[in-house]
């Protein structure tokens, strides 16, 4: 490798490491809830300010969610590979955790940022 070779590669690795952490911390923001849909419908939306437990059981099988400290984790599921209990709690909005076995998905949303939820159009420009 000559001279130029190495000043490019550090150069790129440079690029690629501004990006990941650009990415990383762009457009994160802390939840205000989690919304847990099975099989495509809603089947609770929860603060994630509020501790509690929340138990899932629905004809795929059984789950328990756990909310405390602000984010919320899968704590117990009785699928084959359990490998939703494997991931990170979820507490920035965007994230979410998935069980494919049960068809389940927690997903953290909203912001603390505003405080305020817009629930109606304020109006409409013709």
């Amino acid at each position: 490798m000559k001279k130029k070779d190495v000043i490019l590669l550090v150069l790129l690795l440079g690029a690629a490491a501004a990006a990941a952490i650009f990415l990383r911390f762009s457009g994160e923001q802390e939840a205000q809830r989690i919304v847990v849909t099975v099989d495509g419908a809603v089947f609770g939306t929860y603060s994630l300010f509020e501790e509690r437990t929340v138990d899932v059981e629905n004809a795929f099988g059984h789950n328990r969610i756990v909310i405390e400290n602000g984010s919320a984790y899968m704590e117990a599921a009785d699928c084959p590979d359990k490998y939703c209990m494997t991931y990170k709690p979820v507490s920035r909005t965007n994230e979410s955790i998935i069980c494919l076995p049960h068809r389940l998905v927690v997903r953290a949303e909203g912001t603390k940022s505003t405080g305020i939820e817009q629930t109606e159009l304020d109006g409409i420009v013709q």
